[in-house]
């Protein structure tokens, strides 16, 4: 079973972001108060404009059972990505997707580099999966070992990649990942790419190759992109006969009404609000980590995504001591602890408004400057999870 690393009089890092866990952290005392959330990473910019009306008028489908299978939704999805409807299947997020594929799959052994999303070595774990961790390529940036990665694709296995990659934003470049896909397509391996976070960077979308690679399996998440987390709507695009298979395995009504009409009104703006968005997030990105590697012992690492990692490299402050200083103060950030190999020395920001981010820059300015200077020691940030 995962269990987050804690030090010795530390803190059990939070699994996921979000305020779920406030209360088991900070007891009553943020309780009623007004949070800065950067611990999730979401669209800063929120819905689209008149999203909001087009789900009150959906009120009234309340009484009626929503479409089979979202038909409309998807034949949606395939017109944006020029698919057949057939390569398309929605559901209640990419993750709900990532639990009811799992179990369809015919081989039980995983291959998850690390760090990346919590979820897949869970689910896996869930489901009786043999997993090999793949290290990162190093420790100062996290970036995926390539190589590594190549030379652990073999038959009867899955892969797990996240495209760009949680928690560092960071991306593979297209013919690496090209080469990937290529070998796991000899071998007979499925990759599970999960692009929820592609539409906020510049990066192509791997969608065009499902039609060439019949082991690729891609997840999107419509709300990360579109800031509807309450909602719960994501997609998945493969092989025919993948999706078929799956859907198959799916209750009819598996996506509700209000959620299937705003994935249908979201598309309908010709990517409109994710064009404004990405524009939005690289200049409150790049600002916000400016700021931050003005303060002395925090240092922002390279990111494509609408969050990015923060280092502390000192020996007097740590993610716990950020973590709970912030908290303090009606700030969330993401502690990193709980994902493999990251260990008390990084945390992870979500892009916010302005104002927010703003916020976060003054108090991070306040406790860095009250923190006793001292340069950590070379360390190692790979943690034990068992």
């Amino acid at each position: 079973m995962i269990s987050p690393p804690v030090k010795e009089g530390g803190i059990k890092p939070p699994r996921h972001g979000g305020s779920d866990e406030v209360v088991r952290i900070f007891g009553n005392s943020l309780i009623g108060k007004k949070l800065l959330d950067f611990s999730i990473s979401i669209n800063p910019l929120g819905p689209p404009s008149g999203l909001m009306e087009t789900l009150t008028r959906a009120l009234k489908t309340i009484p009626s059972y929503p479409e089979i299978d979202a038909k409309t939704l998807t034949g949606e999805i395939a017109a944006l990505h020029n698919l057949s409807p057939r390569h398309i299947i929605v559901g209640n997020g990419s993750t709900d997707l990532l639990f009811s594929l799992i179990p369809l799959l015919p081989h039980k052994r995983a291959v998850i580099p690390y760090p990346s999303f919590i979820e897949y070595e869970r689910v896996c774990e869930i489901y009786g999966w043999h997993i090999l961790h793949v290290p990162p390529a190093d420790t100062d940036r996290f970036a995926l070992d390539t190589r590594a990665i190549l030379s652990n694709i073999v038959s009867h296995t899955t892969l797990f990649l996240c495209q760009p990659n949680n928690p560092t934003g960071q991306c593979l470049e297209s013919e690496a990942l090209e080469s990937i896909l290529d070998k796991a397509e000899k071998q007979g391996t499925f990759v599970i790419l999960d692009e929820a976070f592609l539409p906020f960077t510049e990066r192509p979308s791997a969608i065009p190759w499902v039609s060439r690679h019949e082991s690729l399996i891609i997840l999107r998440s419509m709300t990360k992109s579109y800031g509807i987390p309450g909602l719960r709507l994501g997609y998945a695009v493969a092989a025919p006969g993948i999706i078929s298979r799956w859907k198959s395995y799916l209750p009819p009504w598996n996506v509700n009404a209000l959620a299937q009409a705003a994935g249908i009104y979201c598309l309908q703006d010709g990517g409109v609000h994710l064009k404004k968005s990405k524009v939005f997030i690289y200049e409150e990105r790049q600002r916000l980590m400016d700021g931050i590697n003005r303060l002395s012992t925090l240092h922002s690492l390279p990111s494509e995504a609408n969050f990015f990692l923060v280092s502390i490299e000192s020996e007097t402050l740590s993610a716990d001591d950020l973590y709970l200083s912030l908290g303090k103060r009606g700030i969330l950030v993401r502690h990193c602890g709980s994902f493999r190999g990251m260990g008390n020395h990084h945390i992870r920001i979500g892009i916010k408004n302005r104002e927010d981010n703003q916020a976060l820059l003054s108090a991070l300015r306040d406790i860095v400057s009250s923190t006793p200077i001292s340069q950590a020691e070379p360390r190692q940030d790979v943690a034990t999870i068992s």
